[in-house]
């Protein structure tokens, strides 16, 4: 498994966009599309980039690119591990960090509509 696909992957597992993951890494979809695609090369910083938007390292991206090699079942499909509950946390504050202040504060707001509705359906 090549690098891109590991990208590709892991952006896929949290639901996220081609142009999320692109704003929050600084470029734009099409480049994320072709760097997860293989088909186009990219440098260091843009790699840290992306995982930070990932919200992970570029060493988890190359443990799981190794990781998925090794692991490749007899039929050569990679086997997909399940994503940590960490990294959900982590694109969530990319995301959040990239709105503006007003966004901000309607995500705030329905954050603390969402915890008034689930007390009330606990009791």
């Amino acid at each position: 498994m090549k690098i891109g696909q590991v990208i590709r992957e892991i952006r896929e597992s949290h639901k996220a966009t081609l142009e999320e993951i692109a704003l929050a890494a600084d470029t734009n979809a099409s480049n994320l599309s072709r760097i997860e695609r293989g088909t186009q090369g990219y440098s260091p910083e843009t790699l840290e980039r992306i995982a930070t938007a990932l919200g992970v390292t570029v060493s988890e991206l190359h443990r799981r690119m190794e990781t998925s090699v090794q692991s490749a079942d007899k039929s050569g499909a990679c086997v997909v591990g399940h994503k940590p509950v960490e990294l959900d946390l982590a694109l969530t504050s990319t995301k959040y960090s990239a709105l503006t202040p007003d966004h901000r504060e309607l995500v705030d707001e329905f954050m603390t509509l969402l915890l008034r509705r689930q007390r009330v359906k606990k009791t």
